[in-house]
């Protein structure tokens, strides 16, 4: 009856020691499939890494590009307001010589105007003096033509 006993609860022992075993079995299989996807995993990490390395690298490239187009835009705009100030002085000037140019002009007109009456003057006067000249040759030429005939 020891025996049986014995047998028995060495039966349930083998049989505990084989659930332990299916057990432990099953939980290594499960143990080797989260190692595989935990390899997998790095794997995954390792790949995203040095893509994420690479994105920072672009964007540090990328953050360098923008700080130098800003620099040369700001340059930019400095060459183009200071060429805007040169321009506008320039159109002062320009303006104040066309005022002075006006004003001459004006001036001129003025002179013209009276030229141009002095001129019609000596022109009144000159034929006047044709006419005077032409009755005294007139006159001289009757006179000698009264000569002739006496």
């Amino acid at each position: 009856m020891y025996i049986e006993t014995a047998e028995r609860a060495e039966g349930h022992r083998l049989q505990a020691l084989r659930e332990s075993e299916a057990l432990l079995q099953a939980k290594r299989a499960e143990l080797g499939e989260l190692k595989s996807q935990v390899t997998g995993q790095q794997q995954e990490m390792a790949v995203l890494d040095r893509q994420l390395g690479h994105k920072k690298e672009e964007l540090h490239l990328l953050q360098g590009s923008m700080v130098q187009a800003r620099a040369d835009l700001q340059e930019a705009l400095r060459l183009g307001e200071t060429e805007v100030t040169e321009k506008c002085s320039h159109i002062r000037e320009l303006k104040g010589l066309l005022e002075e140019l006006s004003f001459q002009k004006g001036e001129l007109n003025v002179q013209i105007s009276e030229k141009k009456n002095q001129l019609s003057l000596i022109k009144q006067e000159i034929e006047k003096e044709e006419e005077n000249l032409q009755v005294v040759l007139g006159q001289m030429s009757k006179h000698k033509t009264g000569n002739y005939l006496q």
